[in-house]
C-alpha cells in the first residue's frame, strides 16, 4: 500500500464526469433535480434542515452540496481538485443561484466553494454541525485519512456529527463477488477498473473504518447497506456504464435476482454481499 497522496490530476474534469457517467448526467439534464440513491440516502441521514452549517468535504461534482443548500443549509463545498471545485460552482449555477460565493435559496440555502486539504481545514474548531465525506475515504491514504478524520472530529461542534460513506466493501468484493461469479459467471474477473486500481488507495471493510474513527476520537456506528439494488433499479440507462456496472446493473433488476439479493442481506451473507458502508460519527 502506498504512503503517497493520490494527485488532484487525477480527478480531472473528464476523469469525474466521465466515471459518473449517466448519473451526472441524468443530474445536469435534470436541472439538478435527480440525485442517485447513494447520495440521496447521506443527506438524509445528515438531516438538513434551515440554518445547519454543512461542511461537504471532498465535494466532487456538486450534487450534494447543491441538493443540501436546496433544503436550507448553508454549505462550504470544499475539494482540493481544482477541476472538482469548478464543477461544483458550475453545478451552483445551473440552478439559478448569482454567484457560488453569495448563493441563496429560499432563506437560508447556500453554498460557497473553495479548494482545501482535508488534513488541514481552514475553519476554527466547533465551525459545523454537520460535516459529510461521501466516497473520499478510500481515495485517501492511512496517513491522511487519519489526518482528515481528527479535522473532522476538531471542526464539528460538541452536537455535530459526520455521515461518511465508502464503497467498496472489502469484504464484498474479495468474498462475495467471487460467489456472485459462480452464478453470473460472464461478469469480469476483476471488478475494478483501471482508474479505481489507481485511485482507491484505502478501501475499507466495517471493523477498519470503525478503529479509524477511534483513533480520531470519534465515536461512530458504522454499518453496511447495499444500495446496489436501488442504484439498478433507478439508473435505467446503466448500458452507458463501461464497467462492472453496465454488466451488473441490468442483472440486479431482474425481479428473481432482487428477491434472492434480499433474502440473502438478512442473513449474515450481508457481511460480503453489501457494498456500501456507512457511518456516523460525532466527537466523543
Amino acid at each position: 500500500m502506498t504512503d503517497q497522496p493520490v494527485p488532484a490530476s487525477q480527478y480531472s474534469e473528464e476523469v469525474v464526469v466521465g466515471f459518473a457517467g449517466p448519473d451526472y448526467r441524468d443530474f445536469v439534464t435534470s436541472g439538478g433535480e435527480r440525485l442517485r440513491p447513494r447520495l440521496a440516502r447521506s443527506l438524509d441521514l445528515a438531516k438538513i434542515r434551515p440554518g445547519v452549517r454543512l461542511l461537504d468535504l471532498g465535494c466532487g461534482r456538486g450534487e450534494v452540496a447543491v441538493h443540501a443548500a436546496r433544503r436550507g443549509a448553508e454549505v462550504i463545498a470544499a475539494d482540493y481538485s481544482p477541476d472538482c471545485a469548478r464543477l461544483t460552482e458550475e453545478a451552483v449555477r445551473m440552478v439559478g443561484w448569482v454567484t457560488p460565493e453569495a448563493a441563496r435559496v429560499g432563506s437560508a440555502g447556500s453554498v460557497r466553494v473553495l479548494l482545501a486539504d482535508a488534513t488541514a481545514l481552514p475553519f476554527p474548531p466547533g465551525s459545523f454541525d454537520r460535516v459529510t465525506l461521501l466516497d473520499v475515504v478510500e481515495h485517501l491514504v492511512p496517513w491522511q485519512l487519519d489526518g482528515a478524520m481528527r479535522e473532522v472530529r476538531r471542526i464539528l461542534k460538541p452536537s455535530g456529527y459526520a455521515v461518511i460513506h465508502t464503497v467498496p466493501n472489502r469484504w464484498a468484493l474479495g468474498i462475495g463477488y467471487p460467489l456472485l461469479r459462480l452464478i453470473r459467471p460472464g461478469l469480469p474477473r476483476d471488478p475494478r477498473t483501471d482508474y479505481e486500481h489507481q485511485v482507491h488507495v484505502n478501501e475499507q471493510d466495517i471493523v477498519g473504518l470503525r478503529r479509524t474513527l477511534e483513533r480520531a476520537g470519534l465515536a461512530s456506528r458504522v454499518w453496511l447497506e447495499n444500495l446496489t439494488l436501488e442504484q439498478a433499479r433507478w439508473q435505467q440507462n446503466s448500458d452507458q456504464f463501461a464497467d462492472l456496472r453496465g454488466a451488473s446493473y441490468g442483472f440486479f433488476r431482474t425481479p428473481a435476482v432482487r428477491a434472492l439479493a434480499r433474502l440473502a442481506l438478512r442473513t449474515p451473507l450481508r457481511l460480503v454481499a453489501c457494498n456500501d458502508i456507512y457511518a456516523l460519527a460525532w466527537p466523543k
